[in-house]
């Protein structure tokens, strides 16, 4: 028997941005508006280390400095005992063998919550984790864990022989905070696959919010001192 198991963690470097990061597994969770990237729109799309792929409004940025990754990969992958992806799927593939570490960057904008459908490549007795973190970054550009889960496909309620041919079988996961502190997240792993990221629409930092409302302000009474 098989067993799918994740690791919480709570960040809590900087008080003003302390948030109880909670793990959710279906969309439902997901506080609106949301958001989908879903890896349609590319056909195979090859992307190298220290390039990145943009997708959506306002843009989400997806890059690596240690591995490639494909975008829309169609063709079918294997993923050794935890079956293959690719039939009828369109999804991101980390290309590189080994561990590497993509990064969803938000671009200035910050989310609260986020999820995926997740896969790996493993062999019969290799405990491989998928390791997701999500990251804030606090007014002086530091940054700090806010919630990360591990997850491993050596691990699911099905017989070995059921899941080795098996379809674009996938392990849905993600974290949801209480206030949109998250600024960018990381994936490491081996063979890791991925398809359907979506987010809660990201919105600006607090602190910018404040900036143009007091710059809108300044404006307002300028014009006022004009006309008097």
């Amino acid at each position: 028997m098989r067993h799918i198991f994740t690791i919480a963690a709570l960040g809590l470097a900087s008080v003003a941005f302390q948030a109880q990061a909670a793990l959710i597994n279906q969309t439902s969770q997901l506080p609106a508006p949301a958001q989908v990237i879903d890896f349609n729109a590319e056909d195979g799309l090859f992307i190298g280390i220290g390039s990145s792929y943009s997708a959506n409004v306002p843009p989400v940025t997806l890059s690596s400095q240690d591995g490639d990754f494909t975008v829309g990969q169609r063709i079918a992958t294997d993923l050794g005992i935890n079956g293959s992806w690719g039939a009828g799927k369109s999804f991101l593939s980390f290309d590189k063998i080994g561990d590497m570490t993509l990064r969803i960057d938000f671009n200035g904008l910050k989310t609260r919550a986020f999820l995926a459908d997740w896969s790996m490549y493993e062999e019969a007795g290799d405990d491989r984790l998928t390791t997701v973190t999500a990251y804030g970054i606090d007014g002086s550009s530091e940054t700090f864990t806010l919630g990360s889960f591990a997850t491993s496909l050596d691990g699911v309620d099905l017989d070995d022989s059921q899941l080795i041919y098996s379809t674009n079988f996938s392990v849905t996961q993600g974290i949801r905070l209480a206030h949109a502190d998250i600024a960018y997240i990381t994936v490491q792993g081996d063979g890791v696959v991925m398809d359907n990221f979506a987010y809660t629409q990201a919105v600006p930092e607090p602190e910018s919010i404040l900036l143009a409302a007091l710059g809108l302000g300044t404006i307002a009474l300028l014009r006022r001192r004009r006309q008097a």
